[in-house]
């Protein structure tokens, strides 16, 4: 990321209260039977916190980056209104280094950045579990996003497909004007 990027969420940030709202998203909602707590998570790009406090609140010791320092500013308060720790780490995830086997969960939501990937496949630990959302291919006849911010077909699969994969799909939802492809993988034991 850019300091063009950092400014650009910022403003974002900025301009509205709970840019993408306070619930979590609804894919790590329905995850919820799979998620114990008691380990250490990571939300990668994670705005304001919504899915970061929702693992909190799970039972998670969690850990949020996200290049906006507003961002992160509002989900340390949202965290202490619902009397929730969260630590949240100001950085540009084009140089943030993940700890190796440092996670039991990993979720990334409605952001991509292959070159992190490997990341996440070093991040978590064996029998971690990753929730992954984020645009497809479909969703550019709804929007003027770049090709290259969006999954193309089976992408996730192909990364992540030697994983136990425990829930897929790919949507393309016309009515919202939306399209998402949605991943839950639990990493073998031995990798």
């Amino acid at each position: 990321m850019s300091a063009k990027d950092k400014e650009k969420w910022d403003a974002k940030y900025e301009a509205k209260e709970c840019l993408a709202g306070r619930a979590p998203c609804e894919w790590l909602v329905e995850q919820a039977p799979r998620l114990t707590g008691g380990g250490k998570a990571l939300d990668i790009a994670m705005g304001e916190g919504r899915n970061a406090l929702y693992l909190a609140q799970r039972g998670y010791d969690v850990t949020g980056i996200d290049v906006s320092d507003i961002a992160i500013d509002r989900a340390h308060r949202l965290a202490e209104e619902k009397n929730l720790n969260i630590q949240g780490i100001v950085a540009d995830l084009d140089h943030y280094e993940v700890a190796e086997n440092a996670y039991d969960v990993i979720v990334c939501f409605y952001f991509l950045d292959r070159n992190l990937f490997d990341a996440i496949r070093r991040g978590l630990r064996p029998g971690g579990l990753l929730i992954y959302e984020t645009f497809n291919e479909d969703y550019l006849k709804y929007s003027q996003f770049k090709p290259d911010w969006v999954l193309a077909p089976n992408e996730l699969l192909q990364r992540f497909g030697d994983w136990h994969i425990l829930n897929y799909r790919e949507w393309d939802d016309p009515e919202n004007e939306k399209a998402v492809t949605s991943l839950v993988a639990r990493k073998r034991k031995q990798e």
